[in-house]
């Protein structure tokens, strides 16, 4: 009986340090900082899609919810126009110092264009991809300050009355007052 509750014992001493590890693993990953270290490569059968942003920024979307953006040591024409890319390498990962060649519309089919070498691949948080997803749609800013048409009557420097003109104010700021006021 003694050599049982040894052994009871020495179970739990051995599951301790796996019992205070496990409130670390439920911890969701927003309570850590976003990890931004540019990676140098990319496994190319993760890659999901890609698009260019400009002659110089690409963004990789892969398999799962990791995005990169790589941005080009110099711009590469016709890259954000024809928005096609393609490369080639000896292994299965696509990296910084590899190129890429723009594919340009020839008729029904593709011929090469420019070819570009690749920046580092730096990740991008989901509040930033989410914030470029709406830019694309043209729902970016929809919480901007909304703003309405208020008339101003304007004084030449003598204190005569002037033209009235439109102008356009934040709606959550009152008109400016005018001028009489003051005195």
């Amino acid at each position: 009986m003694i050599r049982t509750m040894h052994t009871g014992f020495r179970l739990v001493v051995g599951l301790l340090p796996l019992l205070a590890g496990a409130p670390a693993l439920g911890q969701d990953d927003e309570d850590k900082p976003f990890d931004r270290t540019p990676q140098d490569c990319l496994i190319t059968s993760r890659i999901d899609q890609t698009e260019a942003i400009d002659d110089q920024n690409i963004i990789f979307r892969m398999r799962g919810k990791q995005v990169y953006r790589n941005t080009l040591p110099h711009t590469c024409p016709g890259l954000l126009r024809e928005n096609r890319i393609a490369w080639q390498t000896s292994t299965a990962r696509l990296c910084n110092i590899d190129m890429i060649t723009v594919l340009e519309q020839y008729g029904v089919g593709f011929r090469p264009g420019f070819t570009c070498r690749l920046g580092e691949f730096v990740p991008l948080s989901p509040a930033e991809v989410e914030d470029m997803d709406l830019r694309k749609k043209g729902e970016a800013g929809q919480r901007a300050i909304e703003t309405r048409q208020v008339e101003v009557e304007r004084h030449d420097e003598d204190g005569a009355q002037g033209e009235t003109e439109t102008e356009t104010a934040p709606a959550d700021e009152s008109p400016p007052a005018p001028a009489d006021a003051e005195n």
